[in-house]
């Protein structure tokens, strides 16, 4: 599978709580694992489109706080939590208190050939919101164009 493959035909699962996407990058796992771990990486790419992001913490060990804040002038969103599981090249788990209840996100890095597969799993405490699958594939396809 290329990553022009993997841009159109991502796979998407959702129940009424979680969200969970599988695509593929056409870059080695260690370099898709630096975009996720990465503050200067993050920055680049982990943003809601026409929004900037700015990291605050990010202490990757297991307890180590995340924080990072995404802006379009106008609109501010806040994410602080903390990493959950750390397996180097593997997974990253990360939790954070929402104004429901906790907010759990898996991100799964598998080689596949030359390229690497995310598994991206988003825990809610109530039901998906609107938008959030619309999020995720810009924000994977702003992923793909930075690897």
């Amino acid at each position: 599978m290329t990553a022009s493959d993997a841009d159109d035909t991502p796979e998407i699962e959702t129940s009424e709580r979680s969200l969970t996407i599988r695509r593929t990058f056409d870059a080695p796992r260690e370099r898709v694992w630096r975009a996720f771990t990465e503050a200067d990486e993050l920055e680049q790419w982990f943003v809601p489109e026409g929004m900037e992001a700015t990291v605050h913490a990010n202490e990757l060990e297991v307890g180590g706080a995340m924080a990072i804040t995404w802006t379009d002038g106008e609109h501010t969103i806040e994410n602080e939590g903390e990493y959950t599981d750390i397996v180097d090249y593997e997974r990253l788990g990360t939790r954070e208190e929402i104004g429901d209840g906790e907010l759990r996100l898996t991100y799964e890095f598998r080689n596949a050939g030359n390229g690497t597969v995310v598994v991206l799993t988003q825990e809610f405490p109530e039901t998906l919101p609107d938008g959030v699958v619309e999020g995720w594939t810009g924000m994977l396809d702003a992923l793909d164009e930075h690897l």
